[in-house]
């Protein structure tokens, strides 16, 4: 399972919601697990600041029918005590919704379904949380990358570790290196599963890269970056060597760099304005700790053992920023005062089928006293 929020928050409250149920709040594949979508619709149209919203999703490797209902409710109430904690429930609206559309078909090379494959698709939970306190109206930010990234990332780890399918098998771990992509090959407009060709390919000369599109020499950047790795004596040792490839070796510009991306252009491959188009490459070789032994079996034998530190790690993390967030939000949020509980009196309804209970009544004495009667002549 991974945790993703997503960009967009500026918008009314029917662009959130129409997305994940469909305009007519019958997406196929989609269901209200929690929450009430018009009252979330309305409190984010409410909202009076900037960012009215906040959205992501739990996205498992895992298919809908593999996790049990009790542990879909069990991740989201533990996931919005890690976003809320020191708030109680009605301090904030959150909605879930649950998306299965995903991979329920085998795909042929264009990117078609294949019949005959169909089979139920993984499962995503997805979140909208209107960015207002309810109590006292104050803005709410659920998630800042900068103070709330490591402590979601705990609770992730945690819960990749501690989740278990219905048959009893682990989830899927994201952070494990068998799982690791040398190279994003479904980025852009694409089909997925891409119908380019990755064969691992050295180019021979700058050439060689395909620029009949900015999918098509994504795709030859990427042929030849997964030779330079597989070579037996490889040259791409850390990603300055990687960036020294793609400008040197291939002629490439060099636009741009991320963490856990790199962003190129080919001085040929122009856009209608006749600049040149701006590439994004990502996966494993271009991230910012590249290293080759990080798709060796050595990595692997490296994160096995060291599942007891990073469970120590993941604890800690998790203990102290729940702790800190705790106190920011009973800090920010002292004014929110409880609305008194209701003074309801229910009385019981009688009907029917109600079962009385028997009512217990004197004997009868049959030896009581008996009195005169006078009647007149």
């Amino acid at each position: 399972m991974i945790v993703k929020f997503f960009r967009r928050s500026k918008e009314q409250g029917s662009k959130p919601i129409n997305y994940f149920l469909g305009a007519e709040k019958g997406r196929e594949f989609a269901r209200v697990l929690s929450g009430d979508p018009v009252i979330t619709e309305h409190l984010i149209n409410a909202t009076k600041y900037e960012n009215k919203y906040t959205s992501g999703v739990l996205s498992f490797a895992e298919r809908v029918d593999e996790i049990s209902e009790a542990d879909k409710l069990a991740i989201m109430r533990s996931f919005e005590a890690t976003l809320f904690p020191g708030l109680d429930p009605d301090q904030y609206d959150i909605l879930w919704i649950e998306h299965s559309d995903k991979d329920r078909f085998d795909v042929d090379e264009d990117g078609k379904k294949i019949k005959g494959t169909e089979r139920s698709g993984r499962l995503e939970l997805n979140f909208v949380i209107p960015c207002h306190e309810l109590r006292t109206g104050k803005r709410l930010q659920p998630f800042y990358a900068g103070t709330d990234m490591r402590r979601v990332n705990a609770w992730k780890n945690i819960t990749n570790r501690e989740l278990k399918t219905l048959k009893g098998d682990a989830v899927a771990d994201p952070n494990d290196p068998k799982r690791h992509r040398k190279v994003n090959k479904y980025l852009g407009s694409a089909p997925k599963p891409s119908p380019f060709d990755l064969t691992i390919k050295k180019s021979d000369k700058k050439g060689d890269l395909d620029l009949a599109g900015r999918d098509e020499l994504r795709a030859s950047i990427h042929r030849h970056m997964l030779a330079m790795l597989s070579a037996r004596n490889t040259e791409l040792e850390n990603r300055e060597a990687v960036l020294h490839e793609l400008t040197t070796g291939l002629d490439l510009i060099l636009e741009n760099t991320a963490n856990k991306s790199i962003t190129i252009s080919h001085p040929l491959l122009l856009d209608k304005n006749q600049k040149p188009l701006r590439i994004r490459l990502e996966g494993g070789i271009y991230n910012k700790d590249f290293t080759p032994e990080n798709f060796t079996a050595v990595a692997d034998e490296k994160y096995d053992n060291s599942r007891i530190r990073r469970k120590i790690k993941d604890d800690n993390n998790y203990k102290v920023g729940m702790e800190i967030k705790t106190e920011k939000n009973r800090e920010l949020y002292k004014d929110a005062v409880a609305p008194p509980p209701l003074d309801i009196t229910v009385k019981p309804v009688i009907t029917a089928d109600t079962p009385q209970k028997s009512i217990e009544t004197l004997p009868v004495n049959d030896s009581a006293p008996t009195r005169p009667i006078h009647r007149p002549r």
